[in-house]
């Protein structure tokens, strides 16, 4: 049992601090009762936790630290408490080592903690409280600090308030300047409220009195590393939002999409994952922002993830994140797309191209609801709602043995068939229309011709909506006129033709030059030229091979990395 427990309530949670021999412990007691047993107790009877030390009651971060861990970990433990019976104690009680609770809330031990102090003594004390929860590095001044933040990775700062001639607070802000993404906690032998505001405004991320205790410490560097955490987690959503284009809409005026949307729109409030099947550029994107957006809930993270366009060797450390030191090169540790979209949405585009190893690992976390990072050991919670998408026949792939057959069924709880442009022809008048709208430039109205627009309603478009608007784009870019007409459509979809995968692929070359979709222009460089026929050219490769990259890049000759840095630049994607 343990030998003797701090304990402190916060409206009917209790959090505490204890310890056992030498591991620092931490005990949560969820009761409804201000009344508790002393596990050390040896008369049986209820007493309540009043034995705090006064440097404890008085310490700001440590109630602070209590109070966070209540708020946030409180509602998770619904699952995981343990039942524990001592001399007069019952309920439910959850005893965690602390080394244990920071794994749980996403951190890891085996940190570097660089100490500027001019005083070895107070260097050694430091180092000596924190051994064996962390690596101290000690050093009596800023410039020693540089050299040492520049050669070793450096987790957080302690940093003296005075250094002699130096100032702690100086000190801050050059640190600050040259290190932006490193912590500095500030240190003073006494509380003096007027130099922690100078020190946090400065850019310190938190003040320690010394002499301090591990268990001081581990409070303040647990809400440094939650705040750290919140700001990569903000940093990681911002930066995937804006790979999106939210310009792009979902237009439709015929039956087949308005019955897509119709089913989209009653997953509304519910978790059921969705598997949305659809050609290439049918907007399976789309449709998942769609379904997103339905739930009304502006904090609700939307996560994209091109499954495809992710080298095979860095897919896995994308979707479930790396820790610091898990492999050359990891200097720190990285949020992967599965924490991002904790409480929201995740798009697995193509997923159908993802090994079998992997699809196992993804299986686990829609199981377990929970994953480990690379390098790491601990599993960090997660849960999300699983948009997946693929443009092949995932049922044959399970035949073939290349997709398992129960991720597959626990995807596609719902099932939503996109209608290729094809089938949904009655959906391209408007459909020009807006991307005339959306790529004119501003002043200028270009329209098309309606025998132009019939010629285009008897394409087939194996690219669909998405070739569709390259082709719009490219009429906009390179006609001279403000009204499209037939002639300047090219040979292509002037003649109707659908590029079969037994077709040569000569057919391009020779029509193409003859192509009034790519006119001839006096104040056309070469390389806008080129750079047209490679685009048109790679669209026709891609329509005979019916938009399966892999054979596509195989028939020009380039590697899928460099097709799809193509499709990129071209805005094929």
């Amino acid at each position: 049992m343990v030998a003797r427990v701090m304990c402190f309530e916060f409206g009917g949670s209790s959090f505490g601090f204890s310890r056992r021999n030498s591991p620092l412990r931490l005990n949560f007691i969820f009761k409804s009762s201000r009344m508790f047993a002393s596990p050390s107790s040896s008369s049986g009877k209820k007493q309540e936790f009043s034995c705090i030390p006064q440097s404890v009651r008085k310490n700001e971060h440590v109630l602070k630290i209590g109070h966070e861990i209540c708020l946030h970990i409180g509602t998770d433990l619904k699952g995981s408490r343990k039942a524990m019976f001592g001399a007069g104690l019952s309920g439910d009680v959850l005893v965690l080592g602390l080394q244990t609770l920071l794994r749980e809330r996403g951190f890891y031990m085996g940190y570097k903690v660089l100490c500027v102090d001019d005083q070895e003594d107070q260097r050694l004390a430091i180092r000596m409280s924190l051994k064996g929860y962390a690596e101290v590095l000690g050093v009596e001044n800023i410039q020693e600090a540089k050299r040492i933040l520049l050669r070793e990775n450096i987790d957080l700062v302690l940093l003296d308030v005075g250094l002699g001639d130096e100032s702690g607070i100086n000190g801050v802000k050059l640190i600050k300047s040259e290190f932006p993404d490193i912590d500095v906690v500030m240190l003073s032998g006494q509380h003096d409220p007027k130099i922690v505001v100078e020190a946090i405004h400065a850019g310190a991320s938190d003040y320690l009195t010394k002499p301090f205790s591990s268990e001081e410490f581990f409070a303040v560097f647990a809400l440094v590393l939650k705040n750290r955490n919140l700001r990569e987690r903000y940093e990681a959503l911002v930066s995937g939002q804006n790979d999106f284009n939210q310009d792009r809409e979902i237009i439709f005026t015929g039956p087949a999409f308005k019955k897509v949307l119709k089913q989209a729109g009653q997953l509304k409030g519910y978790q059921a994952n969705v598997f949305v099947m659809g050609e290439t550029g049918t907007g399976k994107e789309y449709i998942a922002r769609y379904i997103h957006q339905r739930e009304d809930d502006p904090a609700r993270p939307f996560i994209a993830v091109n499954c495809a366009a992710i080298p095979e060797n860095l897919i896995e450390a994308e979707l479930f994140g790396v820790e610091k030191g898990a492999y050359t090169g990891a200097l720190q540790r990285r949020i992967g797309r599965f924490e991002l979209a904790d409480g929201g949405d995740i798009f697995l585009d193509e997923i159908g191209t993802l090994k079998l190893d992997l699809q196992a690992k993804i299986l686990r976390v829609l199981q377990e609801k929970e994953f480990v990072r690379l390098g790491g050991s601990a599993a960090t919670k997660a849960n999300f709602r699983v948009i997946a998408a693929s443009n092949e026949n995932i049922e044959d792939k399970v035949s073939r043995g290349e997709f398992r057959m129960d991720l597959y069924h626990r995807l596609r709880v719902i099932q939503l068939d996109l209608p290729a442009l094809r089938d949904r022809k009655e959906d391209i008048p408007a459909l020009v229309a807006h991307f005339f709208s959306k790529h004119s430039k501003q002043g200028v109205t270009k329209t098309i011709h309606p025998q132009a627009l019939e010629k285009l309603m008897e394409y087939s478009w194996p690219g669909n909506v998405r070739e569709l608007e390259n082709v719009v784009q490219s009429l906009i870019i390179l006609s001279q006129k403000n009204s499209i007409q037939e002639t300047d459509l090219p040979a292509w979809a002037l003649n109707g033709i659908h590029v079969g995968k037994n077709a040569k692929v000569s057919h391009f070359v020779a029509n193409f030059s003859a192509s009034s979709g790519a006119p001839f222009d006096q104040q056309q460089s070469l390389k806008e030229y080129t750079q047209y026929a490679e685009k048109m050219y790679i669209q026709e490769v891609l329509g005979m091979t019916k938009w399966d990259k892999s054979k596509a890049a195989r028939v020009l000759d380039v590697g899928r990395t460099t097709l799809y840095s193509k499709l990129k630049e071209f805005n094929l994607l």
